[in-house]
């Protein structure tokens, strides 16, 4: 349906969620929901980053690449001047700023794994993520309509768009939507090494607390989902081979966040829901507003390819999926794969670069 593809799944999840629960038909508490939080998330982690091969990414890339750390130094400002303005009208700003960060670099796993990290409130994680797909949304019929705009071509190299075919884009589209096949080996490979993963993490995890002093660095090393998203993108770049090509490791992925946006809607209160609303739509607005004019403003100076620019910017807000989707909408053939691949990096920095944000902004504060 239209309207739920504007709403998207993520935030359908969480509106069923909070409704059955203030309906009475679910509970808002229960030992199942922990599981969820404790297991499935940090399972989902290397599960949706088995692509995350390094050379792979630097390499088929090229100056996109770098588009797209141009639009990550968009998302930290926007989360540096959205703090300072609204702290004190916002709880735990420090703590949002930081989740949208990772959000904002990466896409819903990164949110997830920062919200994690902090322990925000179901109250104020379920409205900023109401709030974040809503401006997401947005944003990407912004990016739409300058992608489109004569008036804005005129100030960017645009070759893609120059060479755009009817026919290649229908092709293209039916290719990538396509349905894949997944075989039972395939799902017992893929969480084994899932497993694995999250295993090993933890062991260093507890290594680091028992042996390194309290330090800033004791709290990177020493979270676990950072630990987990390195150790995934390790493994994707050694064993690009054998891993990088298992089928349905990513659906796995996806599937188990929905569980926990699910159990993460249980909790909420729709009225506290309401009520912080308003100052999270504005938070997120700031920030996205903020990585479409540094990038625009920087890629202009490179002069790197307005498709390109745009497509980074898109995904830094929604992730390789929603990355790809507008490359393939737009008839982007050759920027198809790259804009996939940025997302994926952006899944293997955005929680590092959340829980250090939102650290040295509590610092501050």
């Amino acid at each position: 349906y239209r309207w739920a593809a504007r709403l998207s799944g993520p935030v359908i999840a969480l509106l069923i969620a909070m409704l059955l629960s203030n309906i009475g038909i679910m509970p808002t508490e229960a030992p199942c929901y922990d599981f969820v939080g404790d297991y499935l998330v940090p399972l989902a982690i290397p599960l949706l980053l088995l692509k995350a091969n390094l050379f792979r990414i630097a390499r088929d890339t090229g100056w996109m690449f770098v588009a797209f750390h141009i639009s990550v130094l968009g998302t930290i400002v926007g989360a540096a001047i959205a703090t300072l303005l609204l702290h004190g009208h916002i709880e735990d700003t420090a703590g949002v700023a930081g989740i949208m960060t990772a959000s904002y670099s990466g896409g819903g796993v990164n949110f997830f794994a920062v919200r994690e990290s902090f322990d925000v409130s179901a109250d104020l994680a379920n409205p900023l993520l109401v709030a974040d797909n809503f401006i997401m949304a947005g944003m990407f019929l912004l990016l739409l309509t300058i992608a489109g705009s004569k008036w804005i071509q005129r100030f960017y190299p645009t070759p893609h768009s120059d060479r755009t075919d009817g026919d290649t884009t229908a092709s293209a589209a039916a290719e990538h939507w396509r349905p894949k096949p997944i075989g039972l080996l395939d799902i017992a490979k893929s969480l084994a090494i899932a497993f694995v993963v999250v295993a090993v993490a933890q062991g260093i995890r507890l290594l680091v607390e028992e042996h390194v002093r309290p330090t800033f660095l004791r709290m990177i090393l020493g979270n676990i989902y950072v630990l987990i998203t390195f150790l995934s993108m390790g493994i994707a770049t050694l064993f690009h081979k054998s891993v990088g090509q298992l089928p349905g490791a990513e659906e796995l992925g996806s599937f188990m966040l929905y569980i926990f946006l699910f159990a993460l809607g249980l909790p909420a209160d729709l009225m506290s829901v309401v009520t912080n609303m308003p100052m999270l739509f504005l938070f997120c607005t700031i920030m996205a507003i903020s990585i479409l004019i540094v990038t625009l403003t920087i890629g202009k100076l490179l002069k790197i390819d307005l498709e390109e620019l745009v497509l980074c910017v898109n995904a830094t807000l929604g992730g390789p999926p929603s990355a790809a989707a507008m490359a393939i909408a737009k008839g982007w053939t050759e920027l198809i794969l790259p804009s996939l691949l940025v997302g994926i990096w952006g899944y293997v920095i955005g929680t590092f670069l959340g829980v250090t944000v939102g650290q040295m902004l509590m610092r501050m504060l």
